[in-house]
């Protein structure tokens, strides 16, 4: 029996195609994923923003019924990848938003883990980010493992809530985290650095304004994937990132760094792979990772986090030498 429709959905998904035109990912298996969540369908709106081209390719595929209470196309040309999330908000016609992109693909608890983190109390809920295999969506395997506590791995704070026996989050990633629409209202991206920077200084804006960060551990996606990717457009670019971040966002941890002057990327390097190891015991444990598989992965966590921040290291070399013709680059990919 087909439930009726709401007057109003309880959350608004906001999708952008930026990844999708640079052929990392597929809006329609986002939207996939998002029709076999755990929470019902009719009382999510979803919002595909998008070029002309990708809106019509969308309009044709859903324009006919679909089991969500709307899916609205909204063309936004040219727009920068967190213009078109911050333009998709205000289309959203729920008191709860959740962010996601098109390389992206939700796992079955993702959507009630985010509304549970807003109904319980958060004014931004946070998820697990994970990495896909080459020919799947499967995200278990040891490799994956490592590279996306490398990755995204730092938004788990050294420091524990004793209620929840959880990390206190200290930062969240742009293509998983949900928040209510009057805190996004309050704290909106800047665009100053076109895509880049944008969650840590949102985060910024967050703890700043006293909002209430919480991890919802179910709250995972499994994110494309490949080890060029990985490297080169991730962590490559990480190092104009952390070099801009220390200049730009006066709380950026680890100050310190930045004055050994021109040993920065050498020493940002080092103290990133000592951090990777902490890091990976709190991810593989919020995880449920088996303890003794996550010994068994450390060596493994090691020696990609000496590769990982090897690449930040030229990253941020670059950007010491070059650093407009390093931001066009960082903000292009």
């Amino acid at each position: 029996m087909t439930k009726s429709r709401p007057d109003k959905p309880v959350v608004s998904i906001i999708v952008e195609g930026y990844n999708e035109s640079r052929d990392l990912g597929k809006a329609v298996n986002t939207i996939e994923a998002l029709q076999r969540q755990d929470f019902p369908a009719h009382q999510v709106e979803i919002i595909l923003m998008g070029s002309a081209a990708q809106v019509k390719e969308w309009r044709a595929r859903y324009e006919q019924s679909t089991p969500f209470w709307g899916i609205q196309p909204v063309e936004a040309e040219g727009l920068t990848y967190l213009q078109l999330k911050t333009r998709g908000a205000k289309f959203a016609s729920a008191e709860i938003l959740a962010f996601t992109d098109s390389d992206v693909y939700p796992h079955r608890t993702w959507l009630s883990s985010l509304v549970d983190g807003i109904r319980g109390g958060g004014d931004v809920s946070i998820g697990l980010s994970l990495f896909k295999s080459a020919d799947s969506w499967e995200w278990n395997r040891a490799t994956r493992l490592a590279a996306a506590s490398i990755t995204w791995g730092w938004i788990l704070g050294k420091e524990l809530d004793p209620d929840r026996k959880l990390p206190y989050p200290v930062g969240f990633m742009d293509h998983n985290f949900g928040l209510r629409v009057e805190t996004f209202r309050q704290h909106q991206y800047t665009a100053k650095f076109g895509r880049l920077c944008g969650a840590p200084l949102l985060t910024k804006s967050f703890l700043d304004g006293g909002a209430k960060l919480v991890l919802q551990p179910r709250q995972r996606v499994t994110h494309y994937f490949s080890w060029l990717y990985w490297l080169k457009c991730l962590h490559f670019r990480y190092g104009y990132e952390v070099f801009m971040l220390r200049r730009v966002n006066d709380q950026y941890p680890n100050q310190w760094i930045a004055r050994t002057k021109i040993f920065e990327p050498v020493v940002t390097m080092m103290w990133h792979i000592l951090l990777d190891v902490p890091r990976w015991f709190r991810v593989s444990r919020s995880l449920d990772v088996h303890p003794v598989r996550r010994i068994m992965l450390l060596p493994l966590v090691v020696a990609m986090s000496c590769v990982a921040r090897s690449a930040e290291m030229a990253g941020m070399y670059s950007t010491m030498l070059a650093p407009n013709a390093m931001r066009r680059w960082a903000e292009s990919v």
